[in-house]
């Protein structure tokens, strides 16, 4: 752990505020779902780079550390100017902005900040608030169904960043024995299937469910074998080399199974292996045919995209990192990068602009420690410790107190449900049920679901017709959905059956849900008050 010249509990440096003000631009950004090219992501990506720069500036640093840094900003740089790709730089200033930071506030603040978010735009998109940017789906043995992005680009990122805040609550989370450890296990894994009803992300529900399974099994293996090590320090640059040389490799029935498997892909991995060029800092790809040919392999997309020199940089990087973990039994840092192994197969947020990839910070406190450790060995003049903005040393009284009231409420509370686990279980259960009763009883099934042209890409032979506001307007009236008309745009493509089924067996499991859970909430509040 990077613990040098770390304050107090009940105080803060200057610079560690700044890095946090940095991650809660960043991190904050991403987390209300803005992305790339919006003018308010822009601007945060703007005033995050103002604030790392501070945040260095502010720090007291070794020569040989500012070298360091120089190296890996140098190589983000490098790689943004020849592929115009700026997620790896980004990661770096996650990484190199560690210097005197505590991990574990880092992730408290990245728990607060997701909770909140996650919560608000869920809320927002569910009630129709907020429009989503969903995108119907035509899935093996059911049919179509509309894909819900709640709040956020696309599914798959509603998903995967789920499992970034399961990730922040299971690596701060303190089970005092295996049971704790299991309950917390099984209702992170009904939330996941929640949230799948709504995406129908399969990489989603796959990675939470893989994570919270080598949670439990790393908490188990304290004291693990050299066999199970040697696995452990082979995946890393075991799934590097199956993500380039696999779609090169495979033929016939083994590439037609991969590619099924992986959802075609494998097909878009050769098409880019094959019709790109390999290059040491990246480049700017070509048109692909349609817009449904990505790059969604993150180490593919590392070594193809980015380039061979910060391919090899990170990927040196994770293996020394990875190697330390094992060494000192860092489990629970041990389960986040085993499960990015498996995610980043299908997945690019792990070096693209999403700034999900947390292990960068674990990565800088490593670096630190790494550095720190070198310093003996290198001549005086590289050791020497240099600070721009002095004023970062100057220590702030921590605010700790402003969410006091409501949250030892919340607390009792669920400390009541924990240690009456199966009361509330039912209780949830029965008046979810029962909300599930009334709601089916009280709305009318649609029959109907019109969606726009962009949501129906690419499935355009379908059934279409072209609707006024009146017709819009009739078809509310009637009991069936409408999503995303615009009059400049009149096309609607018409779903029956399946998908006007989901969105009713959704509202329906979505009402029963709340009841339940605003019912246990209220009852073990007047439950814990009591006992006062």
């Amino acid at each position: 752990m990077n613990s040098q010249n770390l304050p107090s509990d009940n105080t803060i440096k200057v610079h560690e505020l700044i890095y946090y003000i940095y991650f809660l631009l960043l991190f904050g950004a991403r987390a209300i779902g803005l992305y790339d090219g919006q003018p308010v992501y822009n601007a945060c990506l703007v005033l995050g780079m103002l604030a790392f720069i501070i945040k260095i500036a502010a720090t007291r640093h070794t020569l040989y550390e500012y070298i360091a840094g120089i190296a890996f900003l140098g190589t983000g740089a490098l790689t943004y100017l020849c592929s115009g790709e700026k997620g790896l730089l980004i990661y770096f200033t996650m990484m190199l902005g560690m210097k005197g930071i505590r991990e574990k506030k880092v992730a408290k603040l990245g728990l607060i900040i997701l909770s909140v978010s996650y919560f608000v735009l869920y809320l927002l998109s569910v009630t129709g608030i907020i429009s989503e940017l969903n995108h119907m789906n035509k899935r093996s043995g059911y049919g179509f169904l509309l894909r819900h992005s709640l709040g956020y680009p696309y599914p798959n990122t509603a998903h995967t960043t789920l499992l970034i805040l399961i990730i922040f609550f299971f690596y701060l989370y303190e089970a005092k024995n295996l049971r704790s450890l299991l309950k917390a296990s099984v209702i992170a894994m009904l939330l996941n299937l929640y949230v799948y009803l709504y995406t129908v992300s399969l990489t989603g529900l796959i990675s939470i469910s893989l994570y919270l399974i080598i949670n439990i099994y790393l908490q188990l293996r304290k004291n693990r074998t050299k066999a199970e090590n040697a696995l452990i320090l082979l995946l890393f640059p075991a799934i590097v080399i199956f993500s380039i040389a696999g779609p090169l490799l495979a033929t016939g029935s083994a590439f037609e199974f991969m590619n099924k498997l992986l959802h075609k892909r494998y097909e878009f991995a050769l098409y880019f292996l094959t019709t790109e060029k390999i290059t040491p800092f990246g480049s700017y790809f070509k048109a692909p045919p349609t817009n449904w040919y990505m790059l969604d392999n993150s180490f593919l997309y590392l070594f193809l995209q980015l380039g061979v020199v910060p391919f090899a940089l990170v990927c040196a990087l994770y293996i020394m990192w990875i190697g330390n973990l094992v060494k000192e039994n860092k489990t629970r840092e041990l389960a986040v990068i085993i499960t990015f192994c498996f995610i980043g197969m299908s997945d690019p947020f792990l070096f693209n602009l999403s700034f999900k990839n947390l292990t960068f910070i674990f990565l800088g406190a490593y670096l630190y420690d790494s550095l720190k450790k070198m310093e003996n060995t290198l001549p005086a003049a590289l050791s020497k410790e240099i600070i721009i903005l002095p004023f970062g040393e100057k220590e702030i009284s921590a605010f700790k107190n402003g969410f006091a009231i409501p949250g030892k409420i919340l607390s009792k509370s669920f400390y009541e449900i924990s240690i009456h686990l199966v009361r509330y279980a039912l209780i949830f259960a029965v008046i979810g049920l029962i909300g599930c009763a009334f709601y089916a009883k009280t709305h009318t099934e649609p029959k109907v679901l019109y969606v726009e042209t962009e949501i129906a890409d690419p499935y355009f032979n379908h059934k279409n017709i072209e609707m006024t506001q009146a017709d819009v307007d009739a078809a509310l009236a009637a009991g069936d959905l409408v999503v995303g008309y615009d009059s400049e745009d009149p096309t609607m493509y018409v779903f029956k059956k399946s998908a006007p089924h989901m969105e009713y067996i959704r509202s329906t499991l979505t009402f029963g849900i709340w009841a339940g859970l605003i019912a246990a909430l209220i009852i073990s509040v007047i439950g814990s008050a009591r006992k006062r």
